[in-house]
């Protein structure tokens, strides 16, 4: 899920790719990827069409199978549309609210076979994590105890139960956020209470 809000430096904008070509790369055979943003616009929410990893290259059989052939399909059906769309997408910028939450669950619930699958699953989330909606903004003073004593605390369900957390943080100004420990304290409990593995943050600077 990406939530490019604000445009990326070329140096964070290298970075991300990639680190992103890193996973698909270490990705096992049969991962099924879907991609999605965070927008101000709810029609842009949910998933892309679902791509599936096939066989690359590197694991056929040299003496009973056609490694150019795999290789051929490998980038024309999975590697060159999955990395089109995150290019596309990567470089989309410029929105005024950054509805994290609500995005990635509708990225959730979109992504074919997400909810039942029982076998691993992960979130990969490219974002400054700075949540800014009408449910809950860091901007407005809001926190963990803010939104669990709203009204809208009893929306939040349990869809990423057992999901692997990976943040890929990026670093954004953060004035009008009276504390940054608030918005990492809000992001722990979140994930915490979705019963999700605890995040892996790495941090895409340029200095």
């Amino acid at each position: 899920m990406l939530d490019l809000t604000d445009p990326l430096s070329p140096a964070q904008h290298a970075q991300l790719l990639a680190r992103l070509e890193q996973q698909i790369t270490k990705a096992p055979r049969g991962t099924q990827f879907t991609l999605g943003v965070v927008s101000e616009d709810p029609s842009l929410w949910g998933a892309t069409p679902p791509l599936c990893k096939p066989q690359d290259a590197a694991s056929a059989n040299r003496l009973t199978q056609n490694e150019r052939l795999i290789a051929e399909r490998y980038e024309s059906r999975f590697h060159t549309p999955l990395r089109n769309r995150l290019i596309d997408m990567v470089s989309a910028s410029g929105a005024n609210r950054s509805p994290i939450m609500e995005s990635l669950q509708a990225l959730v619930a979109d992504s074919r076979g997400f909810l039942a699958f029982d076998g691993p699953r992960r979130i990969i989330m490219v974002t400054d994590l700075l949540q800014h909606s009408d449910v809950l903004s860091f901007y407005r003073g809001g926190s963990w105890k803010t939104f669990s004593a709203s009204p809208e605390f009893q929306r939040l369900g349990r869809t990423l139960d057992g999901a692997e957390i990976q943040i890929f943080q990026v670093p954004r100004p953060s004035e009008g956020v009276k504390d940054p420990a608030v918005v990492e304290d809000f992001w722990i409990r979140y994930f915490e209470r979705q019963n999700a593995h605890v995040p892996k943050v790495t941090r895409l600077g340029d200095l």
